[in-house]
């Protein structure tokens, strides 16, 4: 069998390693003509951490980034809210929850890729479906594939080409991130910790001794400059205008936040979405990314051992239920974090402070657990 994964992100390159080395032919297609380190940073929670540990990255992943030791809401004056800790965690799944930059990670899976099987420069501007699959690219080359894992985000055109119609839809809310380089206080050294405010909210980790991953929400779709964030952000905790004041502009990046409302199906015929193209998420939960290595796991296990028609259900069977569930749990917490209503912002406040720590372990709990393959 051959497999084309259409896209060098943080799910397909994964999706290529495990066919590596499960000896499945692959070739990944990345539009970009080179692989910059761009972006911000990125939370290996504990379920990609356990993925990743079945490549033998553990280690290696968890010495380029920040463990974490608590995740922490908080109000935009840093009263803390709720709190997790990770020592449980830790300890049943044997991993830590690792903060990292997405550049540095992504540059770690393709040194770590065997064969050279990833292709830049290669933007799929047309797909055929049929007994086998035809890709073609922005150069004029045609590739034939018997399987083709669409990884190509939440635009996919894969999707948009082969799938019913699907849904984007935006919560009204626009984020920036970025890449500081402050230094927090000791006692933030292995916390994550996010601050709501009013209609915004703040967070901030150090992924490594001398950068700070920070980002920041407001509801809304303002078009705003560094110095306008300062203002924005200004009746919050110190800490946080530092941070943004020790970021230099261009290592700022503004994006709206949006999501694809859950589809039907995730395949048809020899073609599979995966990662952001089948289930993008908005980024309140820290699983967007977290997913799609689940994702790789997963298809790539039963693409091994099954034809595709047979892979791609056992695929969707196992994941779909759970990566709709955190797009929509995903999408309530970002509604609830951002509330501007001084009442129900004090009445939401009261009851994350009630939440029993128990609580946390089992919701926590369902989002970390791998499934058993």
């Amino acid at each position: 069998m051959s497999v084309a994964i259409v896209g060098a992100g943080i799910g397909g390159l994964t999706t290529a390693l495990f066919l590596e080395k499960l000896g499945v032919s692959v070739q990944v297609f990345e539009q970009s003509p080179e692989i910059k380190p761009i972006g911000a940073g990125i939370i290996l929670a504990h379920n990609a951490m356990q993925v990743f540990d079945k490549l033998g990255f553990k280690e290696s992943l968890t010495d380029l980034g920040n463990p974490l030791t608590s995740i922490n809401i908080a109000t935009e004056k840093l009263e803390v809210l709720n709190r997790i800790e990770t020592l449980h965690f830790d300890r049943k799944y044997g991993a830590n929850s690792v903060a990292i930059q997405r550049g540095i990670l992504q540059r770690f899976l393709i040194d770590k890729l065997q064969t050279k099987c990833l292709n830049l420069n290669k933007k799929v501007v047309d797909f055929k479906t049929g007994e086998r699959n035809t890709i073609v690219f922005s150069d004029g080359d045609k590739s034939v594939f018997d399987v083709v894992i669409a990884a190509d985000g939440i635009q996919s055109m894969i999707r948009k080409k082969t799938f019913d119609r699907s849904v984007i839809r935006s919560p009204n809310q626009v984020c920036w991130r970025g890449i500081s380089n402050a230094k927090l206080p000791m006692q933030f050294d292995t916390e994550l910790n996010e601050l709501w405010g009013k209609g915004s909210r703040f967070g901030f980790v150090n992924i490594s001794k001398n950068e700070v991953y920070w980002y920041a929400l407001h509801n809304g779709h303002d078009q705003i400059e560094k110095s306008d964030l300062l203002a924005y952000f200004q009746d919050y905790d110190p800490v946080v205008n530092s941070v943004i004041s020790a970021t230099k502009a261009d290592k700022i990046f503004k994006s709206d936040i949006y999501d694809l409302k859950p589809i039907s199906s995730w395949f048809k015929g020899n073609v599979c979405l995966l990662g952001d193209a089948a289930h993008a998420t908005t980024p309140n939960m820290g699983q967007g990314a977290c997913q799609a290595i689940e994702d790789a796991y997963v298809l790539s296990h039963y693409i091994s051992q099954y034809d595709a028609a047979v892979a791609f259900s056992k695929y969707q069977g196992v994941r779909k239920a759970k990566a709709d569930m955190i797009v929509n749990l995903s999408w309530k917490f970002g509604m609830m974090s951002q509330i501007q209503n001084p009442i129900a912002r004090a009445l939401r406040n009261l009851s994350m402070k009630a939440i029993p720590a128990k609580y946390n372990v089992k919701q926590s709990d369902k989002i970390y657990q791998l499934a058993e393959l």
